[in-house]
């Protein structure tokens, strides 16, 4: 399934990815940075789960 998560660059939203991703789905990942930050998705930038 394709998965749109906004704000994923978040605690929460860096949690839902890592979850998503293991669960086998693709997922986008929209963040402005506001609150998050880079460091918590970068692990997840071009992985294969």
């Amino acid at each position: 399934m394709r998965i749109l998560v906004t704000g994923g660059a978040g605690f929460i939203g860096s949690h839902l990815l890592d979850r998503l991703m293991k669960e086998q789905h693709e997922v986008i990942c929209l963040d402005n940075f506001y609150t998050g930050t880079k460091s918590n998705i970068i692990k997840l930038v071009d992985s294969e789960w």
